[in-house]
Parts: structure tokens; sequence; C-alpha cells
């Protein structure tokens, strides 16, 4: 068998298998399968919503799926492991299965469609379209578009960040075809440039030089003794005292002897020859005492 051939019956072989587990894994929210080649065995990884369903009472419903792919896909030493879907609300496969069982119950398509495109935003999705197509409400076949939000449709981030799924509902009128693309959060599209918040800033406490409980250090206390030294001076030691309430130092060594207050003679300052008055003030005085006079003599008169 040349390489091409082997891939293509490969390939054909997994879409029946998925055919066949989206149809018998219909009510488990079947979202797909993996099919793994090991050296001693062969892995297929079911991914569902609701992995209780594909379990089944004590594993019947798992033994049964291991015998099927066994003897009708032809697949040796089959080991079924199922994979449960952390939020089925942005896996394309469940909500379109999910919409097509419930207009094959009779649930109009358009209340069921708003109803998954709002819980699927509400999910975190960047984008969702749903598109119904068939017997919709008239006797000929037209289609109807749902869409909220952004969805690429070509180029890289289509293949990357876009979970494109199909279902179909069966249902009298005839067959209504179901396509579900969800844009996932984690979507990086080329030429959106996101800013970040800048980090708020720590306001600047303000350090104190010296608290007011703070003791003085030894540097200082020994720059104090030194300034002391190199005072000699006994008047300056009187004002420090009256200033900073210092104590007065009383062996104080300085370099001239002071001589005895006792023995020092005391000189008495010489008195200044008066100067004589001016004649013009001995003439106002002369006048000042007669007019005296004259004011006594007419008291005299004025008691008698």
């Amino acid at each position: 068998m040349s390489a091409v051939k082997y891939f293509i019956e490969q390939n054909s072989r997994r879409l029946a298998i998925d055919e066949f587990l989206g149809h018998e894994l219909n009510a488990a929210g079947y979202g797909g399968v993996e099919i793994r080649k090991m050296p001693m065995k062969t892995e297929v990884v079911v991914h569902a919503s609701r992995p209780g369903v594909v379990i089944g009472r004590r594993g019947a419903k798992i033994r049964e799926l291991t015998y099927i792919l066994e003897n009708e896909f032809g697949i040796e030493n089959v080991q079924v492991e199922v994979n449960e879907i952390e939020n089925p609300w942005l896996d394309a496969a469940v909500m379109a299965s999910r919409l097509a069982r419930q207009l094959e119950r009779g649930v109009r398509f358009r209340r069921m469609a708003y109803w998954i495109l709002r819980r699927v935003m509400r999910a975190g999705a960047v984008g969702c379209e749903i598109i119904v197509k068939g017997k919709l409400s008239s006797r000929r076949a037209r289609y109807q578009k749902f869409k909220q939000g952004v969805i690429a449709k070509t180029g890289e981030p289509a293949d990357l960040f876009v979970d494109e799924a199909d279902d179909r509902a069966v249902l009298k009128p005839g067959v209504i075809g179901i396509k579900v693309r969800i844009m996932r959060p984690e979507t990086k599209l080329p030429g959106i440039i996101k800013i970040k918040a800048p980090k708020p800033k720590k306001p600047e406490e303000i350090a104190l030089v010296k608290t007011p409980g703070e003791e003085t250090t030894e540097e200082e206390e020994e720059a104090v003794e030194e300034s002391l030294e190199g005072i000699t001076d006994i008047d300056e030691l009187r004002e420090l005292e009256e200033l900073d309430g210092l104590e007065l130092v009383e062996d104080v060594t300085t370099t001239e002897e002071l001589p005895d207050i006792d023995d020092a003679p005391i000189e008495v300052p010489e008195e200044e020859p008066k100067k004589p008055a001016p004649e013009g003030a001995e003439k106002v005085e002369e006048n000042i005492i007669d007019d005296l006079e004259e004011l006594d003599a007419l008291d005299e008169e004025v008691s008698e």
C-alpha cells in the first residue's frame, strides 16, 4: 500500500469513528475524538461535557464502545479514555449538538440560537457566529445568521483561534443544518495593541533626620566635649550657662594666671574740674530769687 492510500484510509476511518461517536454520545455533550497510535495499544480519547454518560453504569457503555471499535472499525488493542471539557460553552461541537437536539424537540430556532449566543459571549468568547439553514418557517429553504463580536474568516487567526463545528437536526419538513463558529478568549489578532495599565505608585515616606525620642550618639557627645574643651574664657562659659543651662566648670585651666581680686589696687576716677557758669545764667538766677521774695511778701500780707 502506498503512503497516499494509507493516509487516506486512516483519515476516512477517523471521520467514520467521529460520526459514529457523535451519534452514540449525543446526550453526553460529545466534543470530538483523538486517536493516538502507541507501540502496544491504540488510545481513543473522547472529549465530552458529561463524562459520566460516556462511561455508563459500572463502565457498561465504555465496554460497548471498545467492542464496536475493535470489531467494526478494525482498531487493535483499543483503550478508550474520557476527557471532560472544562468550559463547554466555548466548544463549538457541544454548542452545535445542543442546538440541534433542541430543534428536534420543537424549540424555536431563533429563541435557542440567541440563548446560546448570549451564553457563549458571557463565557468570555471574543466572537460567536451561528448559521441555521433549511426549511425554517416556510416551504422554501433559507438561512439565518446570528453573530456577535469578532470572527476571523481567513488567514492564520482563523486556523488557530476559531473553533468550528457542524451538526444537523432531522425534522418533519426536512433536515436543518447548523454551523457554529467560536473565537476563543486567548485570541491575539494582528494589529491590535493592548496597553497595560500603569502600576500605582507608592506614596513616598518622608524620613525624619532625628526623632525627638532618639538619644544622642557617642559621636555627638564627643563633638560637644571637644567644643567645650576649646573654651578657655570665663565670660564665654557664663554666657553658655545662661543660654544653654550648662553647668559652670569650676576648674578651668587658662594659659595666663589671673591676679587676685583682694591684692589688686583699686583705681578711683579723678573728679573733673567744674567749669565756671556763664554770666547770663547768674543774672537769670538773681531775677528768680527776687520774684520769689516778692511772692513771700504778698503771702504774709494776705495772712495778716
